[in-house]
């Protein structure tokens, strides 16, 4: 009865090796010490629940220590920022007067056009200077400059 069971872990060990070079995407990486020791445990006829007990507890304690290693190897890879995000903080002129009710509004910055919304959903007209805040889809969303809010108050 026991002598299939080298044969379980060794078609699963085949399996994991297989699945793992189809997705190179560490997806039964953590499988694959379990059913190496499982297969040992086969060959020197350790009985089946001990062999299934082990394969489960191995397959958890790999996954553990993969994801804490990887986890901090994650943090640590920055993001790149596309084209689009430069214009983040940058000053835009208001082409197409910025009305968040409409919705209207169209500034241009780094000689690009796009869409733009108000961040604090006030009007803002043509020919304003503009701070980009954030982009959103494929709008901008913008904020007068403190000192030009100062300028109008005055």
């Amino acid at each position: 009865m026991m002598d299939y069971m080298a044969y379980v872990w060794t078609l699963s060990l085949i399996l994991c090796v297989l699945m793992e070079a189809a997705t190179a995407g560490l997806v039964t990486i953590w499988f694959m010490p379990a059913g190496f020791i499982c297969l040992l445990l086969a060959v020197f006829e350790v009985p089946i629940p001990i062999q299934i007990v082990t394969y489960i507890g191995v397959s958890a304690i790999t996954l553990v220590i993969a994801n804490v290693f990887f986890r901090d190897k994650l943090r640590r890879v920055k993001r790149t920022p596309t084209n689009a995000d430069r214009v983040v903080g940058m000053t835009a002129v208001v082409t197409v007067k910025i009305d968040n009710d409409l919705p209207s509004g169209e500034v241009t910055v780094a000689g690009q056009t796009w869409t733009a919304r108000s961040e604090s959903g006030e009007l803002i007209d043509i020919g304003e200077r503009v701070t980009v805040e954030r982009i959103e889809g494929v709008k901008l969303i913008v904020r007068r400059p403190w000192n030009a809010d100062k300028k109008k108050g005055a």
